[in-house]
């Protein structure tokens, strides 16, 4: 029924102001998210976004938001939500939808990554821009792709300094190919909601999270999380993204609006701003009691390098499987990524 009931006033015409002029159309526009509202998702970014939307457009456009799925769903449904037209707007990851956005997970491959969000950000725009708009993006107007920034190995009672020491391992792992870097370390991985890592963690029902650390201090990971290897294994990527019939049907300038506050130099702001929380939280996880920050050296991260190699092969063969030119997205990917900085 709340399907049902959302879907007919997301598809019913826009209001118009009693003058009629077409220039006088106001649109009320529903965001959804499965993110909690006192998170910077929101605060730094959603929350801003709809408000600054609504002033741009002197108040034409109107976006709702609604955080921690309150128009009911499961992440997983809120991709099919937006497609539908029971929303308009959603806040996700590709991990959350599985097999719905493959390319875009090749972004999430191990050792792509550039390390810092206001570098990766920019890298995976470029990239989705060019390969996946018209496939798995043809049914969105993308707002924004940005990146998480970089993303450590978290383990609870076992410090990990070298590649054996994930053996036996089970790592919380937030995606497919994330999972199959997990395996190729010799750890077993497994998919869980972030709202549940928590005591997962703290039960051991696993020993430790694949997770940036941005997301540690708001969660307080860093209680159940003893040790954090900090090397830079890939940055997680965040979609935002707008039906595409909703877009559609704003006039020129109120799309010009959406333009405005969508893209590349829009992925880019958000980068900065999560980059902003990295040292706050890697100062949190330090400063908590029994824990422990590891570097590792340059040899050693070589070996995981080379251990994750089958991964890129199973992306590439993935690609293929779907009519897509694998080696040449992998060897685009890669160029795309140095060219913003990935050493």
């Amino acid at each position: 029924m709340l399907r049902r009931t959302l879907l007919a006033s997301a598809l019913a015409a826009p209001a118009v102001m009693p003058s009629g002029r077409a220039s006088a159309q106001t649109f009320t526009f529903r965001l959804h998210s499965f993110s909690s509202p006192t998170a910077l998702d929101h605060t730094m970014h959603l929350d801003r976004w709809a408000e600054t939307v609504g002033r741009e457009s002197g108040g034409r456009i109107k976006v709702e938001v609604y955080p921690a799925l309150q128009l009911g769903g499961q992440a997983r449904d809120l991709v099919q939500q937006a497609e539908d037209g029971v929303v308009d707007v959603i806040w996700t990851v590709p991990g959350f939808s599985p097999g719905r956005f493959p390319g875009t997970e090749g972004l999430e491959l191990p050792f792509v990554n550039i390390g810092t969000s206001a570098t990766m950000s920019p890298a995976a725009m470029e990239f989705a821009e060019r390969h996946l708009a018209g496939t798995e993006y043809r049914a969105f107007k993308i707002i924004s792709i940005h990146a998480t920034d970089r993303a450590v190995v978290h383990t609870t009672r076992r410090p990990i300094r070298t590649l054996e020491d994930f053996r036996g391992l089970r790592i919380r792992v937030a995606g497919r190919f994330i999972g199959e870097t997990v395996s190729a370390f010799g750890a077993t991985p497994v998919g869980i909601p972030l709202p549940g890592v928590y005591e997962a963690l703290a039960r051991g029902q696993v020993d430790g999270m694949m997770i940036n650390w941005a997301i540690t201090a708001p969660y307080r990971f860093y209680e159940v999380a003893k040790f954090h290897t900090d090397t830079a294994v890939f940055q997680g990527m965040l979609l935002t993204l707008m039906n595409r019939r909703s877009y559609d049907r704003l006039p020129a300038d109120l799309k010009a609006v959406i333009d405005a506050n969508s893209g590349v130099a829009y992925a880019k702001k958000m980068g900065e701003m999560w980059d902003s929380q990295t040292a706050p939280a890697i100062a949190a996880n330090r400063d908590a009691p029994g824990n422990e920050i590891i570097t590792i050296s340059a040899e050693e991260r070589a070996r995981w390098v080379a251990a994750a190699q089958p991964v890129y092969q199973s992306w590439i063969r993935e690609m293929n499987r779907l009519n897509r030119p694998g080696q040449q997205m992998f060897d685009d990917l890669m160029a795309i990524t140095g060219k913003h900085g990935r050493t």
